[in-house]
């Protein structure tokens, strides 16, 4: 224990003589009145009792170190995903994995290791006992699991990560990749079946999910047989309450897959659910993969977008590259060979004629002026709604004829560009356009750097601004991403060109492009549609959910001036595909919006309708529908993934198991030299004031004294 001092501890040579001096001050005329020991006693007391007020006053502090030690934590990831009971030895996993699983928690319990066990599907969730597995849930993304619980502990001892799963994942990235970013070794314990299942499935579905009413629909179908030895089969496409094709199909282990098209024409326009089932074949492991449910968006006609750009560009190639599989827009683009001079010229068509106009490095020179004069009247005229993506060789001077009906616009011209981050904020999940994940913010912000054009750009009044550059890390002011609503006229403006590395991102992070593709739908749809006037709005997310997906409700009200509207109680009534309803009630955040998360709902069509009262009064009512998917994605592949599993605990350092050497785990775990306490020590200082003894102290002598002078009359 150590002690310290506030103020300087030569001070301790002024406070004794003190207490000392007035000590026998107060007693130096008393021989009369007190007899000599006494007198003594008192003198010391007082003594003393100004020397420990004295030392109060110093603040003095008692310094005590304390030994820790942390033990080293276990993670336990424990699969409970339905694909682990589709296999012939389900009921190990139902009845003798779980009590295994419990004596190896229950094996490390004591103060020598800390043990935290998880379950993990599309989440992960603390288990806080071993009998409460389902194996009921839809989907596994094991990087996911294995990400979160690396995060969770990321400043404690965790020394080792214990997977046990059939390593199939159906959600999420690829584990593999995960584990690179993860210290701790991973232990794979194998739970499921690797031999082949006996079954039957449909294995593939390639359709477009936009269409148009009246046009042929091709869907091809891939089947798959496993573990037969010849199959005859018949696969039919139902829609709208009857059969719209049947194809028969002959397998044999020979040629174990097949395919089979269909062609229709839908009948009505909108959400539309189509079913396509193959014949059940006795001793298949499961008939739940023979069934597939899909959703197209039929439509009347196809939306017209022209592009305007200055020259070929990796961007452009993005762009098509999105458009190609959204067969819901026609995009006619017309790029610059040379000034004035386009590979497809506009002058062929009527401007009139298309729904949105994209400009990318547009206009180039003086020389387009007078199509950005076109492009001014349909804006100005018509309303049309445009998108800017400004790049380094933008021509800010012709440009300028737009800048009225411009979110952003420069208040100088410089023809230079600096590379930057785009940084889109937090207020961004409030907008109309944003229906992404809780990561995509992540996702967006940690994109490659692009290139912005280093005028001095300014928003307009009626703008929102939702990202702002970041350069070399350091967060700026300077706006890149805007949109605007201003008088019925929309548009976007982006200051920043090579936006292809973001789609390319996307691709690498998550081996699709829907993060950047459904980013630039979603503004495209905003800038397309009309503004929705009504005062009271309640919508789910989206139209089709899949199978445990949770459902998303989002609410606005406003009142007359189109002010938003806080304290108004939503209720929102669900009726399920048998007709039975629901009432939930919707949360408020902030600024008069509201919403809903629904989880577990079956499959099939709901209808829902939404009404808010404030004070007693109501305030307005909206109704809609959405349709929920089955899940089958669990039952699609059945045999576990041995090579997964082994390369998760290769690849760190860790080892692998099967479910039945769970002793064997336990026994290499506690042999494992790295797995072992984190000693430190904690400095505990504590002021003397602090403490009830010294006060207790000093009271008693004073109390003493006061009691001894009242004896002899002293008072």
């Amino acid at each position: 224990m150590d002690l310290s001092f506030t103020y300087s501890p030569v001070y301790l040579l002024l406070i004794i003589p003190f207490a000392g001096v007035l000590a026998w001050w107060m007693y130096r005329k008393t021989k009369d009145v007190l007899p000599k020991w006494p007198r003594r006693i008192l003198g010391t007391t007082r003594f003393l009792a100004l020397c420990l007020l004295g030392i109060l006053l110093l603040q003095l502090f008692l310094t005590n170190r304390q030994l820790l030690i942390f033990p080293p934590i276990i993670a336990v990831l424990q699969d409970n995903s339905e694909s682990l009971l589709i296999q012939r030895d389900s009921n190990y996993v139902k009845e003798t994995h779980p009590q295994a699983l419990q004596e190896f928690i229950q094996g490390f319990e004591g103060e020598e290791y800390e043990v935290a066990p998880y379950s993990f599907d599309r989440g992960l969730n603390k288990l806080s006992a071993v009998d409460s597995l389902t194996f009921n849930q839809a989907g596994t993304d094991i990087s996911y699991a294995l990400s979160e619980v690396s995060e969770l502990y990321q400043n404690q001892n965790l020394g080792a990560i214990v997977l046990i799963s059939d390593g199939i994942p159906t959600a999420g990235s690829n584990p593999l990749f995960a584990s690179q970013n993860i210290r701790q070794p991973i232990y794979t314990v194998l739970l499921g079946d690797t031999t082949t299942q006996k079954d039957i499935k449909i294995e593939e579905v390639l359709f477009n999910e936009i269409a148009y009413l009246q046009n042929e629909i091709p869907v091809k179908v891939k089947i798959r047989s496993q573990g037969f030895d010849r199959t005859d089969l018949q696969v039919t496409l139902r829609g709208h309450g009857k059969v719209l094709g049947k194809k028969t199909l002959s397998l044999s282990r020979n040629q174990p897959e097949g395919n089979v098209e269909f062609l229709f024409k839908p009948e009505e326009a909108g959400q539309q659910g189509y079913s396509i089932s193959v014949t059940n074949i006795p001793g298949e492991i499961t008939y739940r993969n023979n069934f597939r449910r899909i959703f197209i968006n039929v439509l009347e006609t196809r939306a017209k977008i022209a592009l305007f750009a200055g020259s070929p560009h990796p961007d452009l190639g993005a762009l098509q590259q999105a458009f190609d599989r959204n067969q819901g827009y026609e995009l006619t683009s017309f790029i610059l060979r040379s000034p004035g001079d386009f590979y497809n010229s506009p002058n062929a068509y009527n401007l009139a004629d298309f729904d949105l106009f994209i400009l990318h490095n547009f206009p180039q020179s003086s020389q387009d002026k007078a199509w950005i004069d076109k492009l001014l009247a349909q804006v100005k005229d018509e309303k049309k709604p445009i998108m800017h993506w400004i790049g380094a060789f933008t021509d800010l001077r012709t440009l300028s004829a737009l800048y009225p009906y411009m979110a952003l616009s420069p208040t100088d011209y410089i023809n230079r560009s600096e590379e930057v981050i785009a940084d889109f904020q937090n207020k961004y999940r409030n907008h109309s356009t944003y229906t992404f994940g809780e990561n995509w913010l992540s996702w967006m912000n940690s994109a490659p750097p692009l290139y912005r054009n280093r005028s001095n750009w300014q928003s307009k009044p009626t703008a929102e601004v939702f990202a702002t550059a970041r350069i070399k890390n350091v967060p700026l002011d300077y706006p890149v991403f805007a949109l605007q609503n201003h008088l019925g006229r929309k548009n976007s403006v982006f200051l920043g060109e090579n936006f292809w590395r973001m789609r390319a991102h996307s691709y690498l992070e998550t081996d699709d492009f829907e993060n950047f593709d459904a980013w630039l739908f979603n503004m495209i749809k905003w800038l397309m549609v009309d503004d929705d006037k009504r005062k009271f709005r309640v919508n789910p997310s989206q139209k089709v959910f899949a199978g445990g997906e949770p459902v998303l409700f989002r609410g606005q009200v406003y009142d007359d001036s189109y002010n938003p509207v806080p304290g108004v109680d939503i209720k929102l009534q669900v009726t399920d595909p048998e007709g039975k309803e629901n009432e939930y009630f919707l949360n408020e955040n902030s600024n008069g919006r509201y919403s809903l998360e629904l989880y577990n709902l079956a499959e099939g069509t709901y209808r829902y309708v939404a009404t808010g009262r404030k004070d007693n009064v109501r305030v307005g009512e909206d109704r809609g529908q959405f349709a929920i998917g089955r899940s089958n994605i669990e039952h699609f592949q059945l045999q576990a993934d041995q090579g997964m599993m082994q390369q998760l605990a290769l690849r760190t350092n860790g080892g692998f198991y099967f479910a039945t050497e769970m002793d064997q785990l336990a026994s290499d775990l506690r042999n494992r030299p790295e797995l072992k306490p984190v000693r430190d020590f904690k400095n505990q200082r504590t002021g003397l004031n602090e403490l009830i003894w010294p006060l207790i102290l000093l009271l008693l002598m004073l109390s003493a004294e006061w009691v001894v002078r009242k004896l002899y009359s002293m008072l």
